[in-house]
């Protein structure tokens, strides 16, 4: 793993900081050409999500991920941008939890720009049709990604936020199920999609998200997560199902 030089710890007086951040460059799978099958979904659902995450250790990193293509320079300083500008706030919304908040990102024109230009450039001239949104946070990363490549927005919501008729794809929590819903005739059998969320913590949504296009006929060509949390393994419950990121955490 090649590493870059350490930025300084962002410090917010709002609330107290728990990790400092740096850059590394780490190898990904390719994502699938349009026309590959999907693959198997065959691996357990487990979910957590209070922050975007789940209880793990409280020392944290963020690294910036390399790209799994070579059109896209892995040392390029928007990605050192986008990490510094993520807070991470201990104890949020229960004790135990690291909340990964990208409130921050948000407030900062430059960094947000540059999240949504480094998903543009990876799927642009792709033939992807749909970007799909993980409620709620893949609401605010997908639609400007969906503009800017000439694809449509579908929104994947949890259950009875739909208004019309839902096809619904039950998932595995860390205790109990939960449900995902998305409108029939949303996507169409054939159409290629990149399922978007702002964080991949266990892999449990995703996992949810592709099953649930996939059962309409829709190929998942990619999931794009601004943020993943590497010692939950969210990567490896999605099996072949390939992952682009922008910041890890280590």
């Amino acid at each position: 793993m090649n590493a870059l030089s350490q930025p300084p710890p962002l410090k917010i007086s709002e609330a107290k900081i728990v990790s400092s951040l740096r850059i590394s460059v780490f190898t990904k799978p390719d994502f699938f050409t349009p026309n590959t099958a999907p693959p198997s979904r065959s691996d357990p659902l487990i979910y957590s999500r209070f922050t975007g995450g789940a209880t793990v250790p409280e020392r944290r990193r963020m690294s910036g991920a390399a790209m799994a293509t070579s059109n896209v320079d892995a040392t390029d300083d928007r990605i050192a941008r986008i990490a510094s500008t993520i807070r991470v706030i201990p104890d949020f919304p229960k004790p135990g939890i690291l909340f990964q908040d990208i409130t921050t990102l948000l407030l900062d024109p430059k960094a947000f720009k540059d999240t949504i230009d480094l998903f543009v450039e990876r799927y642009k001239d792709k033939n992807i049709n749909v970007i799909a949104g993980i409620e709620a946070r893949g609401f605010i990363f997908g639609p400007p990604i969906a503009l800017a490549i000439g694809a449509k927005f579908v929104p994947m919501r949890k259950p009875k936020k739909l208004p019309g008729e839902v096809i619904s794809e039950e998932y595995s929590l860390e205790y109990g199920t939960d449900i995902m819903e998305m409108h029939v005739g949303a996507v169409q059998p054939g159409e290629n999609a990149v399922i978007v969320d702002d964080l991949i913590a266990t892999g449990g949504t995703l996992n949810a998200a592709i099953s649930l296009l996939g059962r309409v006929g829709v190929t998942v060509v990619e999931c794009a997560c601004v943020i993943e949390l590497k010692e939950l393994k969210g990567r490896e419950k999605l099996g072949d199902n390939p992952l682009f990121v922008l910041v890890s955490e280590t």
